[in-house]
């Protein structure tokens, strides 16, 4: 199937072919393990689950790498300044770096599961990779791209890279001294980056190495393209990341690649728009507090919920969360699982139609594979559960696939339902249900409404089908 996707360096829609037949490598930048992943950062690494998702679907030999940022990441992008956001973690939570770093791995990882994420291919952690940072910045000394600012380290110089900022659009775009911190008078060009950062000589870093500069660490940019070179070659298909990542990390990450690789590194570059409130302002970590996938969790809310959210958006258009949206997010999800349970019930599923599997099939990878188009693909699904004219036994079939595409956990969802509605129900349960049967055919809403309250406060849901009235014990 012809696969779509929109490339932010050419800023337009492409048709995606392949360095090598059949086989695609691709990149994403992780999380910075200092704190808590917050809901907004989690989108684009569902973005990268659904890349690799529908890449499979399609009959690629897809190797994905997803890095782990275990250090260098500076609280300052802009002018590479403050703390190591690792070093401010340690220090706000008075435990080791390393600690701090295994901590919130493992709590990334365990949202990672809760989404449903893919494992990808290789999970590299910066730290593990310290020599090869050291020796692509070395390549950079010696290809005359980098200055050294005593007692702060060794600098890239964006004047030496003629391409720099065409990721997105020019060369300073959105770099101007002054505009968010103030500009280091030291650096020959606001652009510039660190490579490697001088420890400071007043105290002792938990994680510092020698280079042959003196001992350090590395900048955040460098680590990126060390380690994908290292996993993936000098050119490989698709880098991806959170569209706050293109301005300076991307661009840097690019023009410190592209004098030792030659241009293009990347062939394919996606990034996942913001996710915001309701004021329109993204979301983040910067106010201390932020909403991540426990918090979700805690208010009674499957983590599917808010996958199924992401997927009902474009990738490419910014998100307003509220929970509101979330809300109406878990009834979809809810209802759809709710369908799946009734052919799973099915007393007579018939046979695999083989062409009707391939038409829907068709259908719905048709519009993911046209540039992520999951809103499209989730109505067609709607479509098929709801539909008469396919056979349950073919549609069981379809929703193995969705859930390879998708990644919704549709069929253990209602595997679970059909469990619960198994389970037998107490006599009282069945009573109050009749009662409130009886209430709305009298148009007794009140009545009816209470009685629900008695029915779930005793641990049970009733739910309205076409086929009537459905007692559920609750999760």
């Amino acid at each position: 199937m012809n696969i779509k996707l929109f490339n932010t360096m050419s800023r337009k829609l492409e048709d995606f072919k392949p360095l090598v037949p059949g086989k695609v490598g691709f990149y994403s930048c992780g999380p910075t393990v200092y704190h808590y992943t917050h809901i907004g950062n989690l989108r684009s690494f569902v973005l990268a689950d659904l890349l690799k998702r529908m890449f499979i679907e399609n009959g690629y030999d897809v190797y994905n790498v997803m890095n782990i940022t275990d250090v260098g990441h500076l609280t300052s992008d802009d002018d590479d300044s403050g703390e190591d956001k690792m070093e401010k973690g340690a220090a706000r939570e008075n435990k080791s770096v390393w600690d701090v770093a295994k901590f919130y791995t493992d709590e990334f990882l365990r949202d990672s599961a809760d989404l449903n994420l893919l494992e990808p291919s290789a999970r590299p952690r910066a730290t593990e990779y310290i020599k090869e940072q050291i020796d692509l910045v070395q390549k950079l000394v010696d290809l005359g791209y980098t200055y050294e600012i005593p007692g702060d380290g060794i600098y890239y110089d964006t004047s030496k890279f003629a391409a720099y900022g065409a990721l997105t659009g020019g060369a300073t775009s959105g770099i101007r001294a002054g505009a968010r911190v103030e500009f280091n008078e030291a650096k020959r060009n606001p652009t510039d980056f660190a490579l490697w950062k001088f420890s400071p000589t007043d105290k002792k870093r938990q994680m510092e190495w020698d280079s042959p500069w003196g001992v350090g660490f590395p900048g955040w940019h460098i680590e990126c393209s060390a380690m994908s070179m290292a996993l993936l070659g000098p050119h490989f298909d698709i880098h991806t990341g959170g569209v706050d990542l293109s301005r300076i990390h991307h661009a840097n990450e690019i023009a410190q690649s592209e004098p030792i690789t030659g241009a293009p590194w990347v062939k394919h570059w996606i990034h996942s728009e913001f996710l915001v409130d309701k004021s329109g302002d993204k979301m983040s970590k910067s106010s201390g507090e932020f909403l991540t996938l426990s918090v979700l969790k805690n208010r009674g809310y499957d983590p599917m919920a808010y996958r199924y959210m992401l997927l009902m958006g474009h990738y490419q258009s910014q998100l307003a969360f509220s929970w509101e949206g979330l809300a109406a997010a878990a009834n979809g999800y809810k209802n759809m699982v709710r369908r799946v349970s009734e052919i799973l019930s099915d007393a007579a599923p018939g046979v695999l139609d083989r062409a009707a599997f391939d038409s829907w099939h068709q259908k719905i990878l048709g519009a993911v594979s046209d540039n992520l188009k999951t809103a499209e693909a989730l109505v067609a699904v709607q479509e098929l559960l709801k539909t008469p004219a396919v056979n349950a036994a073919t549609k069981q079939e379809l929703v193995q696939f969705i859930d390879r595409l998708l990644g919704l956990r549709l069929l253990e969802g209602a595997k679970e339902l059909v469990a619960r509605e198994n389970i037998d129900i107490p006599d009282e349960i069945k009573a109050l249900a009749d009662e409130r049967t009886a209430a709305k055919a009298t148009r007794d809403w009140a009545r009816a409404d209470e009685i629900r309250a008695q029915i779930d406060a005793a641990g049970w849901s009733v739910v309205d089908t076409k086929d009537g009235v459905k007692i559920i014990k609750k999760a």
